[in-house]
């Protein structure tokens, strides 16, 4: 029985239009070897499995290829050079691995083979995978070399990690990197290999292997290969047994229990999850992507590409972000964030997740800190000084005289404008014919009304408003939060004591 090849590599892309979401980056090297300005130094930087030692095995065979007589953007990947270089067994096309030959002594023995012409093909290629894993000794023995290789030299770099790169070799290189393939692509060619292997899948399947392999397309052949030897059709039930994920009706029911504030329905929908098999940590992981494409949603609308959900989670996503409101969304993805940060190293983390559900869907219970700080600033302005009234410092009918701060006057007047603001103002007894009397005919000298220092208008509360503060959930959420205690509490300058028999009825006409 012949070896089986995985579908990784049985279905590797041969040529550069074949690479499956690089465009940019094929594309510009298609352009260096037409225009015959191929670098001597290729530095690929991305995450695992986007194509990284794929698109160095094209380059050079698209260098190498004998089909030709010279380098090619189109290889015929039939000659002896394309099928060995395709191996990953050429003699002209060394694959090093980073890790395992990280020492100076194999850069000394690469160095000393460099010299030497290729045997059949064009360019003595080096490829270095894992590249930063190279010890300090051996990146400086490379510098030489790298910086001004023999003509017939060319070196392919990749790594996962290009911050732990020297500079002095990344100024070195010309620096592609490669990002994660989108979803949608992902999915289409995992139905376009399952359509090759005569395999029944389903769309919504093959999207949640998609979405599973977080842009990485060998992760995500991997699972389908996995998924594949268990035989029979791909469908949606076998991946979410496989994956260990809660399916994305589920999560969707629990953030309707939680749009509803029905948390004993959503700690029911969690009890449900957990006795299926489902972990802890996947639920938690797969609310926290739900409430994510919620607030995509609300924030970009229904329709955008963020959002990855085939069409028919994609609208139910749409319509329950429709019952929140987007701050309450970026709230819920930071709670939900921290409490799978917290998960990590808790023996307690079902009752962790419950009390979060609660939370969230008992939200109005809870003090946010938009209202606490709404209800901090209505405290201090005297609305919540246990039965402390608010009273206007004018009459309503008369109108608004701007103050002054005795920082605005001259020297000559600022004591006397505070000897003045302490005192009635005194009124004009007789009124020009024709004139009513009342409070908005005030005599011409009469001064405004001068505030007075801050500092000099703060008085203590007395015992019962200060225990009435004391009592308030906002002030008590406050010391519990930054553990503190009341120590003092004094009144807004602008706000004068409750006296009710200061008040007196409006003034009508005649009266004074």
């Amino acid at each position: 029985m012949s070896a089986y090849l995985v579908l990784a590599r049985k279905y590797r892309s041969e040529t550069f239009d074949e690479v499956i979401g690089q465009e940019p980056i094929s594309q510009t090297l298609v352009n260096a070897i037409k225009t015959n300005r191929v670098a001597h130094a290729y530095l690929f930087t991305g995450t695992r499995g986007v194509g990284k030692t794929t698109m160095a095995r094209i380059l050079a065979k698209a260098l190498n290829c004998l089909a030709f007589d010279d380098a090619t953007p189109e290889p015929c990947g039939k000659c002896d050079a394309c099928e060995s270089i395709a191996r990953g067994e050429d003699m002209d096309v060394v694959e090093i691995d980073g890790a395992s030959n990280r020492g100076i002594d194999e850069i000394r023995e690469l160095r000393a083979n460099a010299i030497f012409r290729p045997a059949r093909c064009r360019y003595k290629i080096y490829y270095i995978d894992e590249v930063h894993m190279l010890t300090k000794e051996a990146f400086n023995a490379l510098l030489k070399t790298l910086e001004e290789p023999p003509e017939h030299v060319k070196f392919i770099f990749a790594t996962t990690e290009c911050e732990k790169v020297p500079a002095t070799i990344l100024s070195r290189c010309q620096r592609f990197d490669f990002r994660n393939i989108p979803t949608a692509k992902i999915a289409e060619h995992l139905a376009t290999i399952c359509k090759a292997e005569k395999v029944s899948a389903d769309d919504d399947a093959l999207y949640r292997i998609a979405r599973a392999g977080a842009g990485s397309m060998r992760d995500s052949l991997s699972l389908l290969d996995q998924l594949l030897a268990g035989g029979g059709k791909v469908c949606d039930e076998e991946v979410i047994r496989v994956l260990g994920t809660p399916p994305d009706e589920q999560t969707i029911k629990i953030g309707q229990a939680i749009a509803d504030g029905n948390s004993a329905a959503a700690l029911g929908q969690l009890a449900t999850l957990l006795d299926s098999g489902v972990t802890i940590t996947s639920v938690v992981t797969a609310l926290g992507d739900t409430f994510r494409n919620m607030m995509l949603a609300g924030a970009c609308g229904g329709d955008s590409e963020l959002i990855e959900l085939p069409e028919m989670q994609r609208k139910a996503v749409s319509e329950l972000a429709a019952r929140f409101s987007t701050p309450t969304l970026v709230q819920n993805v930071g709670i939900i964030q921290r409490i799978a940060q917290t998960l990590r190293g808790s023996s307690v983390g079902r009752a962790l997740v419950e009390a979060t559900l609660v939370r969230l869907a008992e939200a109005d219970k809870f003090v946010d800190p938009s209202s606490l700080i709404e209800r901090l600033e209505q405290l201090s302005a005297g609305g919540m000084t246990g039965g402390l009234k608010k009273k206007s410092l004018a009459n309503p009918a008369s109108p608004q005289v701007p103050t002054a701060t005795p920082q605005n006057l001259p020297p000559s007047q600022s004591a006397t404008s505070q000897t003045r603001s302490s005192a009635p103002p005194t009124a004009d007894r007789s009124p020009s014919p024709g004139m009513e009397s009342s409070e908005n005919s005030a005599a011409p000298e009469t001064a405004p009304a001068i505030t007075a220092p801050v500092a000099q208008q703060h008085r203590p509360l007395s015992t019962e408003q200060r225990l009435a503060v004391q009592q308030d959930p906002a002030v008590q959420t406050v010391m519990t939060l930054f553990d503190g205690a009341l120590v003092d509490v004094v009144k807004d300058p602008l706000i004068p004591e409750a006296d009710d028999t200061d008040e007196s009825p409006e003034p009508t006409n005649g009266d004074e």
